[in-house]
């Protein structure tokens, strides 16, 4: 997998050491090869941060 691109990133409140994240990926689009997902970092259920993030699925020859 290749990462592509990052939009739409927003960062709501801080994260510090020892905090717990967690990470929510969900897959909003799928056409051949390329994906994009939407992405939220939640830290005591309130979110920190979230994005878009677009890949690229390749195969090793």
């Amino acid at each position: 997998v290749y990462f592509l691109t990052i939009d739409n990133a927003k960062f709501r409140k801080p994260v510090v050491p020892g905090d717990q994240l967690k990470i929510h990926v969900k897959k909003i689009k799928k056409r051949g090869n390329l994906l994009k997902f939407a992405c939220e970092a939640m830290v005591d259920g309130a979110k920190a941060a979230e994005a878009e993030i677009s890949a690229m699925m390749v195969t090793s020859d």
